[in-house]
């Protein structure tokens, strides 16, 4: 009685890589995506959504820049850049002293309750939602608002001037450097009426 032997294949050798990096990028994708197929779908699909959503975003005069602009202003659509003036601390002192606009704080209530501009109001930034509709019909169009929150890396300000151009208001400037600066310059303060630094 003959044994029978099994058919002997035989086995190439797997083909040469040119990059062992792509080779072994290619290995685990393979691996990942039979692993956690929709894991890898769903980055995919990610992935395109992010990549359209920063073209449209490119395409768009309202679009968000990813830098900051030549003046550091981080998160100004680039169509608000020229309806945003931005003035220093002797600026808005003049405009303080000439009783030409009214300052608004955009800063936590907190903090303007601790020491605030002379005359300020209190408008949150981070409580704009809820805050608005409630004082939207105190705050005038007609005069010019100086907007100041807490320093050179503070955007609520600014965020705050984006929504008041968004709801029709036009004078708007806003205080460079912001609170930091209006102390630093020796201007007066709730608790300093005759100004020296806070």
């Amino acid at each position: 009685m003959s044994r029978l032997e099994p058919e002997k294949t035989v086995v190439g050798r797997p083909p040469v890589c040119a990059c062992p990096i792509a080779c072994a990028l290619t290995g685990l994708s393979r691996l990942t995506l039979r692993r956690f197929p929709h894991a890898v779908r769903a980055l995919a699909l990610v992935s395109v959504a992010l990549a359209a959503g920063a073209m449209w975003n490119a395409r768009l005069p309202l679009g968000i820049p990813w830098l900051p602009s030549p003046g550091n202003r981080v998160g100004i659509p680039r169509a608000f850049e020229s309806k945003l003036p931005e003035i220093d601390a002797a600026q808005a002192l003049a405009l303080y002293e000439a009783s030409d606009a009214l300052f608004v704080d955009s800063r936590d209530r907190k903090d303007y309750e601790r020491d605030h501009v002379p005359g300020a109001i209190s408008l949150p930034m981070r409580e704009w939602v809820k805050l608005w509709p409630r004082i939207r019909d105190r705050v005038p169009r007609d005069r010019l608002l100086v907007l100041y929150c807490y320093g050179a890396h503070c955007g609520l300000s600014t965020r705050q001037a984006k929504a008041l151009l968004e709801d029709g208001y036009e004078k708007l400037v806003i205080l460079d450097y912001g609170w930091e600066a209006w102390t630093k310059a020796g201007n007066p303060t709730v608790r300093q009426p005759k100004g020296g630094n806070s």
